[in-house]
């Protein structure tokens, strides 16, 4: 097995895989550990940790898929910066038009979460 090279101090990574449900917080697939992602608003989500998960260095871009792929073509998301007091980073999902949107049934989103266990320089 290939083992990842980092630069990064003691890396955590956290990964997932939600279920979109329209108008409401996505379901939990697998993965997750020590997080969790609602919905705060239309395509609009927060993911926060129930405890410190150590200094934010970054996230994978979410892969989205689908029962209909084709559903999801053009979707993306955008992160704000990590909010260390509330350990939560917060993103929206934006369609092929550019507005913000849910995740539906059927629908998946597949996070990855960097963080380091100390500072990162």
């Amino acid at each position: 097995m290939n083992q990842t090279k980092t630069n990064i101090a003691e890396e955590r990574r956290y990964r997932a895989r939600y279920l979109g449900v329209n108008g409401a917080s996505p379901t939990l697939e697998i993965g997750s550990e020590g997080f969790v992602v609602t919905r705060t608003g239309e395509g609009a989500y927060l993911a926060t940790w129930s405890t410190n998960p150590g200094t934010f260095v970054g996230w994978v871009p979410p892969g989205f898929g689908a029962a209909t792929p084709a559903d999801l073509k053009g979707y993306t998301a955008v992160r704000d910066t990590y909010d260390s007091a509330t350990k939560s980073l917060a993103f929206v999902v934006y369609d092929s038009s550019f507005t913000a949107a849910d995740l539906i049934a059927n629908q998946y989103m597949d996070l990855e979460f960097i963080f380091a266990a100390s500072s990162v320089n």
